[in-house]
């Protein structure tokens, strides 16, 4: 993972936090929270079960936070519960519907990519691009590319194969390109 100054100011709140520090506590989270509702609103494709996602992730944070014996692992961890968190909602949502209103989630979730999301210093085609992604793609790109994991952080993260995030990063890229020409 790229260690720039948000990745060492967070590992230091985190530090901060540990240590009881309120402020440091609220400074984290107020880092965290655009990130990570970014990422669940990809996931959920609505911007309040996002907020809720995130809330719960922000409990299970102020909670275990002493138990993250390494700082440098932190986002990693936030990462990984918010998608857990997305996980069990995608999984409570779809137990409450309908046979016809789950077909109907399945192609919301094929099409949810046509969202406008704030970018990080891309220009609008690569924005364009990023549109015309799959769910699952896009997690893939974030991840990697937006938050810098490596394709082991990502693999933990969603608990699949590092093999398994390789050949669909791989594909992914493939299908960029194509999109490009």
């Amino acid at each position: 993972m790229k260690r720039n100054s948000e990745r060492i100011l967070i590992e230091w709140l985190v530090l901060g936090a540990q240590g009881g520090d309120r402020v440091a506590l609220q400074e984290l989270i107020s880092v965290l929270y655009p990130k990570l509702l970014r990422y669940a609103v990809r996931q959920l494709n609505d911007q309040e079960s996002a907020r809720d996602v995130v809330q719960n992730a922000f409990e299970v944070l102020s909670k275990d936070l002493r138990k993250v014996a390494d700082p440098a692992a932190f986002s990693g961890w936030i990462y990984q519960i918010t998608h857990r968190k997305c996980v069990d909602h995608i999984r409570r949502t779809k137990q409450q519907r309908t046979l016809q209103d789950r077909y109907e989630a399945d192609a919301l979730v094929q099409n949810s990519i046509h969202q406008n999301e704030e970018s990080r210093d891309q220009g609008p085609d690569l924005e364009v691009l990023l549109n015309k992604l799959s769910a699952e793609a896009y997690r893939l790109v974030h991840l990697h590319y937006l938050e810098g994991f490596s394709t082991k952080e990502i693999a933990k993260i969603l608990a699949v194969p590092e093999g398994t995030v390789k050949s669909r990063l791989y594909a992914v890229r493939e299908h960029l390109k194509s999109l490009q020409r």
